[in-house]
C-alpha cells in the first residue's frame, strides 16, 4: 500500500489549476445542451395545439355551438349567421417557427355528413378568406376541420373536427 502526501501548492501550480479549470468550465459550457432542443420543440407543440384550439374555438362560436369545458375561452366574432364558418389565420407554423399572413395561400376546408365515412373538401385559394358560408349546403348533421396552405403548398393539420347540425 502506497500512501501520498500532499502538499500546499505553489503559486505557480495554482494559477496552472485555475487555467485547467477555467479550460474544463469553457469547453463544458460550449457544448450543447439538448434540454434546449427539447424544450423549444415542447414549446412549439404547446403554441400549435394552443393555436388549433383556439381556432375550434371561434369555429364553433360562429356556427352558433358552445365550446367545451376542454377548449380555449378565445372570444369570437359572433357577427355572422350560424351558417357561416369562421376562423384567424394562424400567426405559426406547427413547429412554432413565425407564419407571415404573405405566406399563405389559402385554406381547405374539410367537411362530411357524419353518418359517411369520406371527407369532401372546399379549396379556398385566397389567402384574406377566413369565412365560408354554409348557406347552400343541404340540412344534416356535419363535421368541419380547416387546414392552412402556404405558397409552398405545405399543408397543416386538420384541426379538430366541429360537428355543426344544420336544419
Amino acid at each position: 500500500m502506497t500512501m501520498k502526501i500532499l502538499l500546499p501548492p505553489l503559486p505557480g501550480q495554482a494559477v496552472l489549476c485555475l487555467l485547467i479549470i477555467a479550460l474544463a468550465s469553457m469547453i463544458t459550457g460550449c457544448q450543447e445542451d439538448t434540454r434546449a432542443s427539447k424544450l423549444d420543440t415542447q414549446r412549439a407543440s404547446e403554441v400549435s395545439d394552443a393555436r388549433l384550439k383556439q381556432a375550434q374555438s371561434n369555429l364553433l362560436a360562429t356556427l352558433g355551438q358552445s365550446p367545451t369545458a376542454k377548449e380555449s375561452q378565445y372570444p369570437a366574432d359572433n357577427t355572422e349567421s350560424p351558417r357561416t364558418l369562421a376562423w384567424n389565420p394562424p400567426m405559426t407554423r406547427e413547429d412554432g417557427s413565425s407564419l407571415a399572413p404573405g405566406q399563405i395561400s389559402g385554406y381547405r376546408i374539410y367537411y362530411r355528413m357524419k353518418h359517411k365515412n369520406d371527407f369532401n373538401i372546399i379549396p379556398l385559394n385566397d389567402a384574406s378568406t377566413t369565412r365560408y358560408r354554409l348557406e347552400d349546403m343541404p340540412p344534416g348533421a356535419y363535421e368541419f376541420s380547416i387546414t392552412t396552405v402556404d405558397v409552398d403548398g405545405l399543408e397543416s393539420r386538420r384541426s379538430d373536427p366541429v360537428e355543426v347540425n344544420l336544419i
